[in-house]
């Protein structure tokens, strides 16, 4: 039992310090079409595993790929919801 309690305060403890440690806001190169901001905190409100597959969340590699196919604008797409053309996210 006291096993228990102790794994169950460091899981708490752990999941904690994981999001103080997340920004609020990222921001994306996004090439030529020009730089692409993320908002962590809007984000936050679907739950960790909409966007991350691991627990406790790891860093997502956002790159061209992840953000106009398998995440980001197909995420959007199917909620409905949120930017899904180009200049909606990309800002010169």
């Amino acid at each position: 039992m006291k096993k228990a309690i102790i794994a169950m305060f460091a899981v708490v403890a752990f999941a904690g310090s994981a999001f103080a440690a997340a920004q609020e806001n990222y921001e994306y190169k996004g090439g030529s079409f020009g730089k692409v901001s993320f908002n962590h905190k809007t984000h936050m409100k679907l739950g960790c595993t909409k966007c991350h597959e691991a627990m406790p969340p790891k860093k997502i590699a956002v790159n061209k790929d992840y953000a106009h196919t398998k995440g980001c604008t197909n995420c959007h797409k199917e909620m409905k919801k949120g930017p899904t053309g180009c200049k909606d996210c990309h800002k010169k």
